[in-house]
């Protein structure tokens, strides 16, 4: 995986708040095409820098999210005060390299499994 199909993972989610209705549709649709061709073994990022640099908005969320590495998760939604546990996410993967990746939002998940391996996926330190 590369750090864009992780970032338009992530992305995908949050594609309403960003962007209207229409523009999230159409964004999540090309977004999702271009990771089943990434899994297809494709190399992506290419399209995926040119699909986020076409919106203003999304432009500006991927700088964001790129600028400060430990964050992959960062959203424009800021918690209130008293939000329980925070809002940042733990990013986990298989220990046999990035086979699965996975963030936690909420220490109530359970941490899954790697699909390849059956083994859990491990926390990425400094994340």
């Amino acid at each position: 995986m590369s750090v864009l199909t992780d970032l338009a993972r992530s992305l995908r989610p949050s594609l309403g708040m960003l962007v209207d209705d229409a523009e999230a549709t159409r964004l999540s649709a090309a977004i999702e095409q271009l990771l089943r061709e990434h899994d297809d073994g494709k190399d992506v990022d290419t399209r995926l820098a040119e699909l986020f640099s076409s919106v203003p908005e999304i432009q500006r969320y991927v700088t964001n999210a790129l600028d400060d590495p430990l964050n992959p998760g960062k959203t424009p939604y800021e918690p209130l005060a008293g939000d329980g546990a925070g809002s940042s996410l733990q990013r986990y993967e298989c220990r046999y390299g990035p086979h699965a990746t996975w963030f936690r939002s909420s220490l109530s998940q359970e941490v899954p499994l790697c699909p390849e391996h059956q083994i859990p996926l491990r926390l990425v330190p400094g994340r």
